[in-house]
């Protein structure tokens, strides 16, 4: 099999330029959230909460990781500040990095319970006691760091890896200067499996939670006023736009995944093109609502796009 050891510097450029846009996007969502949202009240923590995880999630992938395939070898490197750097291992920070994508996911969970009960109280439905709101805080707390220390155990360590390179890779690996090899063992299935698991379960949830937010909007249409509707009803399409971005960072990963195990000939140029796509997922997350954004507020003042994302979001 053919690989192709060298940097491509057209990638790392790439994603300097997408994350510091990004940044840029990032930064103007915080200013909202905390000074220009106080009519969204408590569930502004929750929104800051995703914000920061989305944050860190760019600025490790686009900076401080910048992670690059080795396709088709079940391997790769890091090309970003904290490996070349301060020469953090490339297998620690992928692990970080999973530890994180999950734990984005779960506040999005929390994100869409939460607007869920809003409704639910106004229905008298589905309401849920608070000893799930603790159950729930437990198990999302400790899943990232389970699912992190378990991909973390996955690898081998970083003294046996030229140990288990073929001898015609041992001189492009040896050019490298941060890069990590898997082979497939016990630990990295159940870590495979378990997030798939994971992914479906979180999937599920939010379509029924969107069902049912829906059903409960038919019933207390004639409740409340028809601004207070107009609202809830964009809240819930705005969380269903959040979701729908979610699952697109799936569908690259999955595919890079089924690439990687495939280990199939000449397909470093399919992977470095998956990568290339990820980082799209932020500003899908941020515009995805933007949509729904001129019919939450009508009146004669026109907010600025970012504006009417925040304010419009989770209303």
């Amino acid at each position: 099999m053919n690989v192709d050891f060298s940097t491509p510097s057209w990638l790392t450029l790439y994603l300097q330029l997408m994350g510091s846009v990004s940044l840029f996007l990032n930064i103007g969502t915080f200013y909202l959230i905390i000074w220009k949202s106080e009519r969204i009240d408590n569930f502004r923590y929750f929104l800051l909460l995703f914000q920061i995880l989305c944050t860190h999630s760019d600025l490790q992938f686009n900076f401080l990781m910048q992670p690059l395939p080795l396709s088709p070898l079940l391997a790769g490197l890091c090309n970003g500040f904290l490996a070349s750097y301060w020469e953090v291992w490339a297998h620690h920070l992928i692990s970080f990095l999973t530890s994180s994508f999950v734990a984005q996911i779960e506040c999005l969970v929390f994100c869409f319970i939460r607007k869920h009960q809003s409704i639910a109280k106004l229905s008298y439905r589905h309401v849920i006691t608070d000893i799930w709101y603790v159950f729930g805080t437990i198990i999302a707390v400790f899943t990232p760091i389970f699912i992190g220390l378990l991909f973390n155990q996955s690898g081998m360590r970083r003294e046996e890896q030229m140990d288990y390179t073929l001898p015609q890779y041992t001189s492009g690996f040896e050019k490298l200067q941060n890069f990590v090899i898997y082979s497939a063992n016990p630990c990295l299935i159940a870590m495979l499996g378990l997030t798939f698991t994971g992914g479906l379960l979180c999937g599920t949830l939010f379509i029924l939670l969107t069902l049912d937010m829906l059903k409960m909007l038919q019933e207390i249409q004639r409740k409340v006023s028809v601004v207070n509707f107009r609202r809830y009803k964009i809240a819930v399409t705005s969380l269903l736009a959040q979701f729908l971005s979610s699952f697109l960072l799936s569908v690259p990963l999955f595919f890079f995944l089924v690439l990687a195990a495939s280990q199939i000939e000449n397909s470093n140029g399919t992977a470095k093109f998956l990568v290339a796509i990820m980082p799209f997922y932020s500003y899908l997350q941020i515009y995805g609502p933007a949509r729904q954004g001129p019919k939450a507020r009508p009146g004669p003042a026109r907010p600025g796009p970012l504006q009417k994302i925040i304010k419009n979001q989770f209303l």
